[in-house]
């Protein structure tokens, strides 16, 4: 049986690499909109909120495409292989593997670009970020 998409599914509808108008016809008008300044100015990048959907989308300065996805504990959404906000970490590890590194509140899998926050061994938010990314937090996530 075909389950039909419905709302968001992390790398199935809504995937960092889409471009920004993909997001926002996806998405809707964000309500908010901020620029953040990176370590230069081609790396300086743009945040766009949907805090209804628990999502916040970014880009680099001037790309059009999506460079990196924040999902808030309020995400109600799925990801493509079925797990969600609120899933424990065995279910994170036998859906992704062994993460190349974890803590109390971190869970690491650079070579895919995920990076799973939790609390109390719960996923409580996520950042997906493109390959090699550019973006000012995937720097701070990989020198962890």
């Amino acid at each position: 049986m075909i389950k039909k998409l419905e709302g968001f599914v992390v790398g199935k509808n809504l995937k960092v690499g889409m471009t920004l108008d993909q997001a926002i016809t996806l998405l809707g008008v964000p309500k908010k909109i901020n620029v953040k300044r990176g370590t230069g100015p081609s790396l300086d990048s743009t945040s766009i909120e949907y805090a209804a959907h628990g999502v916040m989308i970014h880009n680099l300065s001037g790309k059009a495409n999506v460079e990196a996805i924040e999902l808030f504990p309020t995400f109600k959404g799925l990801f493509a292989n079925g797990i969600k906000m609120g899933d424990k970490v065995p279910i994170l590890i036998e859906k992704y593997g062994v993460p190349q590194s974890m803590s109390a509140t971190l869970a690491r899998y650079p070579d895919k670009g995920l990076y799973f926050s939790l609390k109390k061994n719960v996923l409580v938010s996520t950042w997906i970020f493109v390959k090699n990314s550019k973006i000012f937090s995937h720097q701070l996530f990989k020198s962890h």
